[in-house]
């Protein structure tokens, strides 16, 4: 794999992936706008488009411990490294978001009600202790597969039937997140829940990171081949098609929650349309970004290196700034409202997460922090340093 050692792009990528993930959970906040118009409209848009985020994230796991762990390595080194990258943090602000809560209500009535051992266990195990936690139940069954799942597909890799098998994965994994709609249509919205934190719901682009290590420069020569622009294209058009059929549905059940799971099937079976052509799009972006050393590429790769912290910490911010807003009257049918919290979000959660991480045992509340093999050996040529866990 000589391809390998010129990537020092990854951390951009990382870096894309949480900025992404911090405007869908800004962005989604069209639900709360009482008559859905253009700026939901706008916002929808955005939530649509900027879902890329965990497959990109996935796939740079698949990458990472790829390229970590070709060779022959003790199991109980590799489980060890992955729990101590997301036990810890997991544990910690699961249970720092399962108070929240709890103390909020202690706070404004001045009785304190904490949530049953019951529920707070089944928080715990099902990631939903808060809204974004569920990722790292699913990042969990990868870290617990990835020697199974890296052996098979070395099994199988031969001329011709990489493609085959990722095509046949991604069918796997369409069917899957279809019928778990259908399902939660059906039999319960909990069951969609419960199937879509199942790692067959994103097997495809973990797969892919794996199969893009192992043939880098032929995924080079794809970029290559494939003009950004018209990948750009694709994806835009996909998310505008989709963006109005979901407008069509809300528009008619009368709110976002009302809409049937069923619904969104279509948006399953289009994922690939929008994801794979946008991840070729900011691999460019990211190539063009690593050897320049502006304001703007600095930024974004130092995002990168802390995206882990800012995806665990990242909500609670948004919770003290929506009633900072609400103080200052700033609301959800406020067209200042989305970028003024998401630029805010992004600089606040980004700073602190900085300023923890210079503590002593910060590794604890942000991950195990290691030289990361993918970045590292591009960063040589760039005479800069730096790292973040490999899932994120």
């Amino acid at each position: 794999m000589p391809g390998v050692a010129r990537i020092g792009e990854i951390e951009y990528l990382r870096g894309f992936a949480i900025l992404a993930v911090v405007a869908v959970h800004v962005s989604a906040f069209f639900t709360e706008v009482a008559r859905f118009d253009t700026l939901a409209a706008v916002n929808l848009g955005v939530y649509i488009a900027t879902h890329f985020a965990v497959p990109l994230f996935l796939f740079i796991s698949g990458f990472v411990l790829t390229l970590r762990y070709q060779g022959t390595y003790p199991l109980s080194r590799f489980y060890k490294r992955r729990f101590m990258t997301i036990g810890p943090p997991y544990l910690l602000y699961s249970g720092v978001y399962i108070l929240l809560p709890a103390l909020g209500a202690l706070y404004l009535t001045g009785t304190l009600q904490l949530p049953s051992v019951d529920t707070a266990l089944a928080a715990f195990l099902t990631g939903t202790g808060h809204y974004h936690l569920w990722f790292f139940v699913l990042i969990a069954q990868f870290y617990l597969l990835f020697p199974l799942i890296f052996r098979g597909y070395v099994a199988v890799e031969r001329p011709g039937a990489v493609l085959f098998l990722l095509l046949t994965l991604l069918f796997v994994q369409t069917l899957w997140n279809v019928g778990a709609h259908l399902i939660g249509a059906y039999a319960g919205t909990v069951w969609y829940s419960v199937l879509i934190r199942i790692f067959v719901s994103h097997l495809f682009w973990f797969v892919l990171g794996i199969a893009t290590c192992r043939h880098y420069d032929t995924f080079l020569e794809i970029r290559r081949r494939l003009p950004w622009q018209a990948m750009l294209g694709v994806s835009v058009s996909v998310t505008v098609l989709l963006t109005a059929m979901w407008s069509i549905g809300i528009a008619e059940s009368g709110s976002f929650s009302t809409v049937s799971p069923a619904y969104f099937c279509v948006y399953r079976i289009a994922e690939p349309l929008m994801y794979l052509p946008i991840f070729l799009v900011l691999f460019t972006a990211a190539q063009r970004l690593a050897p320049s050393a502006s304001r703007s590429s600095t930024a974004l790769r130092s995002i990168g290196e802390h995206s882990y912290g800012i995806y665990l910490i990242h909500p609670l911010v948004i919770a003290i700034l929506l009633g900072v807003f609400a103080e200052l009257s700033l609301g959800y049918s406020s067209w200042l409202f989305y970028p003024v919290l998401f630029v805010a979000t992004v600089a606040i959660t980004y700073g602190f997460v900085r300023a923890l991480g210079a503590l002593p045992g910060s590794g604890l509340a942000l991950g195990v922090r290691r030289s990361d093999p993918a970045a590292a050996v591009g960063e040589k040529r760039r005479g800069s340093a730096g790292g973040s866990p490999e899932e994120l």
